[in-house]
């Protein structure tokens, strides 16, 4: 982790005037605890950040999808603004090398861990409306989110990584395929739970979530980015 940000703004396209929010915005929870009691996480960022995003990603909607009734504008915001998505777009910017982590978490692999990188990205956005405003912020989502908004008006935004694997299973003869849950972390208001992939009784992936559901669909996903197959 580097208190050096130039690059991070530059891939965002925006320079913070005030770092301190910057700063709490890449805070986890386990950082600001291990620091000071538990005091400056992200967290209230990241709630900010969510209700931001929500606005920006549903007006875009409205304005560019004329056609779409609103069952259909509600799937894609849905698919926009999920865990997924926000893990991409904070992996593209380098988020997990910038967040200060405790240390139990590093050494777990919290860098990367996908709950803890969309967390980050909607703190960020929660951060960047505080310290640009409302226009500059929905400038910087809309560039940020743009394939991903193409894609969902093309229908082809999904991340159901499970079914996929459950199809590839299919396809060939004796390939069992099953998800064991394997660690449990943190209160029961904010777990994370991390699940194992076994494809012929051999572990082949792990994946994390603050779901079991969303664990086992990171453990497909990184099943398939092993294969080369994202």
């Amino acid at each position: 982790m580097s208190n050096d940000w130039t690059s991070l703004e530059e891939r965002l396209g925006y320079r913070f005037a005030d770092r301190d929010l910057l700063s709490e915005a890449l805070t986890h929870p386990s950082y600001a605890y291990e620091k000071g009691g538990g005091r400056g996480d992200n967290q209230r960022l990241e709630y900010l950040g969510d209700a931001v995003l929500q606005l920006v990603i549903s007006e875009h909607l409205y304005r560019d999808g004329k056609q779409e009734d609103e069952g259909r504008m509600t799937k894609m915001r849905a698919d926009l603004v999920c865990e997924p998505t926000l893990t991409l777009l904070a992996r593209s910017l380098g988020l997990g090398d910038q967040l200060k982590l405790g240390r139990g978490e590093s050494l777990s692999g919290g860098a990367d861990n996908p709950s803890n990188l969309s967390d980050a990205m909607e703190a960020l956005i929660g951060a960047l409306y505080l310290d640009g405003g409302m226009e500059r912020t929905r400038e910087r989502v809309l560039a940020l989110f743009a394939p991903y908004i193409d894609m969902a008006f093309a229908g082809r935004l999904t991340y159901d990584h499970k079914s996929r694997l459950f199809e590839w299973a299919q396809s060939r003869p004796d390939t069992r395929v099953l998800f064991s849950l394997l660690q449990t972390q943190g209160p029961e208001h904010d777990r994370i739970y991390r699940v194992g992939l076994y494809i012929r009784d051999r572990l082949e992936a792990e994946g994390q979530g603050r779901t079991i559901k969303a664990a086992e669909q990171d453990a497909a996903r990184i099943f398939f980015d092993k294969r080369g197959e994202n």
